[in-house]
């Protein structure tokens, strides 16, 4: 009971004390969430057409540097094995 008392009066004291820093904080933080309203409406979206082409064209791109670096890194891989594999032994 003391102990909730004693958290009570401390969050009391703590909201007399930090009233103006915490209300700024709200204003600010009510102002930012309307300007993001404003500004998410401004956003042209792309059409569902649109979405699934970009989302084609960038898998594939994905696919071919993955296949693109696989190589590469069979090729060095390779290569270092040979030329450290003779040069070390």
């Amino acid at each position: 009971m003391i102990a909730l008392l004693s958290v009570t009066f401390l969050g009391a004291v703590a909201v007399v004390v930090w009233r103006k820093p915490i209300l700024g904080f709200a204003a600010r933080t009510a102002v930012f969430s309307r300007e993001v309203k404003v500004e998410v409406r401004k956003i042209s979206w792309p059409k569902w057409d649109d979405l699934r082409r970009y989302t084609v064209v960038i898998t594939i791109f994905i696919i071919i540097i993955g296949i693109v670096i696989g190589m590469m890194d069979a090729l060095f891989s390779k290569i270092l094995i040979e030329w450290l594999g003779r040069a070390l032994a």
